[in-house]
């Protein structure tokens, strides 16, 4: 039986799409995906079918730039194979690509699969050495739509790595929320039930925003920032806007949702009765919440002696980690850290300046660390050599700079540390 080539019309679309679900089961034939060659044809693709006696019986089609085309499909009904369709599919193919200003056509063929014989009779070189990398993107675009309403991101998979010091810390967040996440068989078998729910508490600065979007960077899940001062305003449209925030995020397969701020949220409804309501509708939240594989809540606060007794209890967070200053390790962790991109004049001791650096936040070193590169700049435009950052400009640096902690303030932390903490 004789057949014919053509060009694709829309009368031809649904044999089209018949022949791509025949072959999907094929081992031979790597067929794309419908959605992908309807959206291709809709863009303008160059596409030509074969039919015999009217049936639609091989389909080749190509995707244009400029003067390059890559030929995205070559499919041909079992029935018809080694009968000359696939060379007459892609000799109607660059017949018509020619036409439209084409030079050069690339293809992309596993071994073996349909299409490969019809390419090399056709004159297709085949390159050697080359390899194919793919990625599969996790989310679905009903999930992407979730996380933009919210505010979401994906994050860098390397905060967790930039971490400085903290060793503490990192330590009791690896251990007791991101192992159990990475090994959920593991911790199924033993009998853990896996972490849904934390409260990070302490001093303002100390990192616990940091902390969070590490983690969710750690475990490669959407990152996305409940702010209370971007919900309404009023207290029972807040509740309202909390509930429809947990059960929209809850449809995602994972995610990290953080609420900095949270005793604004969930102040002892003692001391702001207004608030009742909110607070009424996190203690019914919390639990379902919880009830969600995939999710992770973590909330933040500075005044952790203030939010709702009730909040606070079993049930609702499963762990209460204190996240303090940084120590003289970490201290000194942050200044190898913060001097490591400078071009400093002869060695600076981190662990020298840690010890200048008593109550020092993150944010500190950091301000510290970039006033006496900004002292270095200004030497280096006023005289003809370039200047490098001394220890004199740092330590100078240093003096200029308010530690965040009080005395006062660490003190009130460790004392909170033994009221609150729940790990």
């Amino acid at each position: 039986m004789e057949f014919q080539v053509c060009d694709l019309t829309p009368a031809d679309l649904g044999a089209a799409v018949q022949l791509l679900e025949t072959l999907r089961p094929l081992p031979d034939s790597a067929p794309m995906e419908i959605a992908d060659f309807i959206a291709d044809i809709n863009d303008g693709a160059t596409s030509v079918v074969a039919l015999a006696n009217g049936v639609l019986v091989g389909l080749a089609s190509a995707r244009v730039a400029g003067d390059r085309a890559w030929t995205q499909l070559v499919a041909i009904s079992p029935d018809w194979r080694k009968q000359g369709v696939g060379s007459a599919l892609a000799r109607g193919l660059e017949n018509r690509l020619l036409h439209r200003g084409v030079r050069k056509i690339s293809a992309l063929l596993g071994p073996g699969t349909v299409g490969e014989q019809a390419l090399v009779n056709r004159g297709f070189t085949a390159t050697s050495g080359m390899v194919l990398y793919e990625k599969a993107l996790s989310l679905e675009p009903s999930e992407v739509r979730i996380i933009d309403k919210w505010g979401g991101q994906i994050l860098d998979g390397d905060l967790w790595e930039r971490l400085a010091g903290m060793e503490r810390e990192k330590s009791l967040i690896d251990q007791r929320i991101v192992a159990p996440l990475s090994d959920p068989a593991l911790a199924a078998r033993i009998g853990l039930r896996l972490p849904s729910t934390a409260l990070m508490f302490g001093p303002p600065g100390t990192g616990k925003t940091t902390f969070a979007r590490a983690l969710a960077s750690r475990l490669k899940w959407p990152f996305v920032e409940l702010l209370p001062s971007k919900l309404s305003s009023g207290e029972g449209t807040l509740a309202n806007e909390l509930r429809e925030a947990f059960v929209e995020l809850g449809r995602l397969d994972h995610a990290v949702v953080f609420i900095d701020e949270f005793d604004e949220i969930a102040p002892a409804r003692e001391s702001r009765p207004a608030s009742a309501g909110v607070v009424n509708e996190l203690l019914k939240s919390l639990p379902e919440f919880r009830q969600r594989p995939g999710k992770l809540l973590i909330c933040a606060t500075n005044f952790v002696e203030t939010i709702d007794p009730a909040v606070l209890r079993p049930g609702r967070f499963d762990l209460l980690i204190g996240i303090g200053p940084p120590n003289l390790t970490a201290l000194s962790a942050l200044w190898q850290q913060a001097l490591e991109p400078m071009t400093v004049k002869g060695r600076i001791d981190p662990e020298f300046l840690a010890g200048r650096c008593v109550g020092f936040t993150p944010g500190d070193v950091d301000l510290a660390a970039q006033r006496a590169a900004a002292e270095a700049f200004a030497r280096g435009r006023d005289e003809e050599e370039s200047a490098m950052v001394t220890l004199e400009d740092v330590l100078a640096a240093v003096e200029r700079t308010r530690p965040s902690i009080t005395p006062d303030m660490l003190e009130a932390f460790n004392s909170e540390v033994v009221a609150f903490e729940r790990i």
